[in-house]
């Protein structure tokens, strides 16, 4: 007995072939999917190789050009808890790009060979030498440029002379790709004394440690030890900007590569749910079917456990060839996402892994899920009395009542098409588990859809808050000013200056600004500084809501700000609207900070500029007269479009949300595999009515729109159902973006969106039925009618 139900279960599986070929193919889809979750361990281990290859400082600390001797450095290198220091000089400026200017990062390292931290890599090419560089593999990932060895690059020095370098290779380094990819900033690799060529200055401007202890306090005694010790070096007047801290097992990009994996988890659990609902209305229909081959078995004196036991194995034969299937593409899939990622945006080659946790909870979900989801249909049927069940027409057509008699007096549509739509009523279990699938499908849509438009909207609006077109990276003085102002084409100005700071442990920035300020300040609670705050140097900060929110603080509180240059308490007078560096900027009277550290941290200011004319074409020529204006006094200069920024970001933004919608096609594809399951059922259990249609003179391309009505009214039906799936799941991501990246986005449903969605459902409704629906109209009446 048990030997015969067991050929039972493979027999149910062969007998609808079809059948079990969509069904072992979305349970795959959803298996594969689970390797998603195997993307942080995979990436993590290979980036774990990268700092370790690359020697990944533990501490960085920035200054003013400082020209340090071997001694020196040794003395540092003594210092208590220090392995190891290695020091870096850096222009940042601008090199053609054909006739384009674009912004060019040079990074000095002393000796090539002799790295002990923060390691640039000879990829390819020779090490540079006197007027040579190196190109970072980023720049050509990221499309920034895209030259090789022997190719000459044309940098402009601080001089504003044009200075061309010979490029001799291709580097590497986590830092600097890090600084292409994040800030769209050509970086080049070369020797200390080509970056002095460049800006007029010799002297390290960085110095990176590998420490022994990098517990928080441990740090901390470090950075002080090394103050102390550059207290002496002439030219030192603290440090320009907080001191970068890297984490045990932290790498550049981690959390965002974190943040980035957790949406891609809501896309898998959709798509494990899709194929739950499938894997569920298959085994529904199946035992349907089979409703008197059940009161048989009964009758023969077939207990309900062993009955059970067939169906239940059928489930699990399912779920193994669905494993093994899964499996490897899961395997294939996430290696694919993690090397396609690398490559991307570390510029790393990411060797081939496989996460054995997420295996082994690949293989569970892919045994256990087809069982308990066939679980309600077997208990049903087991429960079938057998005179029932012996009376039952084994075909799973649905019942007849008053939805059914409505659904046939629909007016004012073809017969073919009403005939379609009656049933879709007649499988009510079949079409609204379809109809499910096809309502994630759909809502996922609308929800990435919706979040690309928040966060677009967001994107501009922070942009537009910046009252300025240009922002010139200077340390500049009176005279600076004055040249800028003489500039043709500078309308305004207005000197600031920006650090990055500590607040509670949370990383910010202060941007120290004038009271009657071009940036546009919007105040959600609190108010702004006032001119007798300015006047009086006042230490007050207006503190943008994201930072607020995470800090917990709130209007009336004093802050202790860690700065580059020492700790600062400010008090806190307004919350801002606006979302700055993601939201964590505070705002403090220009003249506060300055009378706080005698100066900028960087020794002068940066300036905001309006120009004469909102043109970009207009705002490019004055940028370009400010630079060579700058340069012509010797000023080591760096300048920001508002418009490029803007543009960049907007395109970065894309970058991300076309990642993560790509993505979501697995639960476009489970529900388009869905569609073609619940047609070729349809075609299965019509066969006789086809043949009977074709009998009383129906045409092929009369059952194509039989077929076609029902696969299309289930496409609308769940595009309908998804209308309000979208919403909520939007409102879930952008609850997401504000927790897991700190950002606040708009729930943006765009109506556009819906009626796209609407009409890409009935595409791909059609598309995923054509072979099914080939197969009914390719049956002869005679055949058709000896189906059984």
């Amino acid at each position: 007995m048990v030997s015969a139900l067991s050929r039972k279960s493979i027999t149910d599986l062969s007998r609808r072939r079809s059948r079990t070929v969509f069904a072992v193919a979305t349970l795959a889809l959803a298996v594969a999917s689970i390797g998603i979750f195997a993307l942080p361990a995979l990436m993590d281990r290979s980036m774990r190789a990268e700092v370790e290859a690359g020697k990944l400082p533990d501490l960085t600390v920035f200054t003013s050009p400082l020209a340090l001797d071997r001694p020196q450095l040794a003395a540092l290198a003594s210092l208590p808890n220090v392995r190891a220091v290695e020091p870096r000089s850096d222009f940042d400026g601008k090199l053609y790009i054909g006739e384009r200017r674009a912004p060019v990062e040079v990074v000095g390292v002393p000796d090539y060979g002799d790295q002990r931290v923060d390691v640039v890599r000879v990829a390819s090419g020779a090490t540079p030498r006197a007027n040579e560089v190196l190109t970072e593999r980023q720049n050509a990932n990221q499309g920034l440029l895209d030259v090789g060895a022997g190719d000459t690059v044309q940098v402009i020095a601080a001089s504003g002379m044009t200075v061309p370098l010979r490029v001799s290779g291709e580097g590497r380094n986590l830092g600097g790709g890090k600084d292409a990819t994040d800030a769209n900033v050509v970086v080049l690799y070369a020797s200390p004394e080509t970056v002095a060529l460049l800006s007029g200055v010799t002297g390290f401007r960085s110095l990176s440690f590998r420490l022994a202890d990098t517990r928080p306090t441990a740090i901390a005694t470090t950075t002080a030890a090394i103050r102390r010790a550059l207290v002496s070096v002439p030219g030192f007047n603290g440090f320009t900007w907080l001191p970068e801290v890297r984490a045990t097992g932290d790498w550049p990009g981690k959390s965002d590569f974190q943040a980035f994996s957790d949406f891609f988890y809501v896309i898998t659990v959709l798509a494990l749910l899709s194929a739950f609902v499938l894997i569920a209305n298959t085994m529904t229909t199946l035992v349907a079917e089979q409703t008197s081959e059940i009161g048989t078995m009964k009758a023969l004196g077939g207990r309900r456990r062993q009955i059970a036991g067939v169906y239940v194995k059928t489930a699990l034969l399912l779920g193994a060839l669905g494993t093994v299937v899964g499996v490897v593409l899961g395997i294939a899939l996430s290696n694919l996402l993690v090397r396609y990622l690398g490559s991307t945006f570390f510029a790393i080659d990411v060797d081939f892994g496989v996460d054995a946790t997420i295996l082994a909870v690949s293989v569970l979900v892919g045994l256990i899920a087809p069982a308990l989801a066939a679980l309600p249909a077997i208990r049903r049927a087991v429960r079938v009395p057998v005179r029932e069940a012996l009376e039952a027409t084994g075909s799973a057509v649905g019942s007849q009542d008053a939805g059914d008699a409505i659904l046939r007096r629909i007016r004012g549509l073809p017969r073919t098409v009403q005939i379609g739509l009656r049933n879709v009523g007649r499988r009510r279990r079949r079409s609204i588990a379809t109809a499910v699938m096809v309502a994630l499908a759909v809502g996922n849509l609308l929800a990435i859809l919706g979040l690309a438009a928040g966060i677009s909207h967001t994107t501009h609006v922070e942009w537009r808050d910046h009252g300025e077109d240009v922002k010139l990276l200077v340390g500049g003085d009176a005279r600076a000013e004055q040249l800028i102002r003489s500039t043709p084409g500078v309308a305004a100005v207005e000197p600031m200056f920006d650090a990055q700071i500590r607040v509670a442990g949370e990383d910010g920035f202060i941007w120290a600004v004038r009271q009657a300020t071009m940036f546009r300040y919007r105040i959600a609670d609190g108010r702004w500084y006032t001119p007798n705050e300015e006047r009086t140097r006042a230490r007050v900060a207006v503190v943008e809501r994201n930072l607020a929110r995470v800090t917990g603080t709130r209007v009336g509180d004093r802050v202790r700000v860690e700065t580059g240059n020492g700790p600062l308490t400010l008090r806190v007078i307004g919350i801002a609207a606006n979302q700055q560096e993601n939201g964590t900027v505070l705002f403090v009277p220009r003249e506060t900070m300055r009378a706080a550290f005698g100066s900028s941290p960087a020794g002068g200011d940066d300036y905001w500029i309006r120009t004469t004319s909102r043109d970009h074409a207009s705002v490019d020529r004055t940028t370009t007269r400010l630079e060579d204006t700058m340069s012509a006094y010797g000023y080591d200069i760096g300048t920001e479009i508002e418009y490029v920024g803007e543009a960049d970001n907007v395109a970065s933004n894309r970058t991300i949300t076309t990642s993560i919608a790509v993505l979501g096609f697995l639960i476009v594809a489970i529900s388009m595999v869905g569609l073609a399951n619940a047609i070729t059922m349809s075609v299965i259990e019509r066969t006789r009515e086809i043949g009977i249609l074709r009998t009383i003179g129906a045409r092929a391309r009369d059952i194509r729109r039989i077929f076609a009505a029902e696969s299309v009214g289930i496409a609308v039906g769940g595009w309908l159902l998804g209308i309000p799936v979208g919403y909520l799941l939007d409102v879930f991501l952008v609850w997401m973006v504000k927790e897991v990246v700190n950002v606040t986005v708009p729930v943006t449903f765009p109506a556009g969106n819906i009626v796209l969605a609407l009409v890409g459902t009935v595409v791909l409704a059609v598309l995923s039925t054509l072979l099914p629906i080939r197969r009914a109209v390719r049956y002869r009446p005679g055949e058709a009618l000896r189906y059984s």
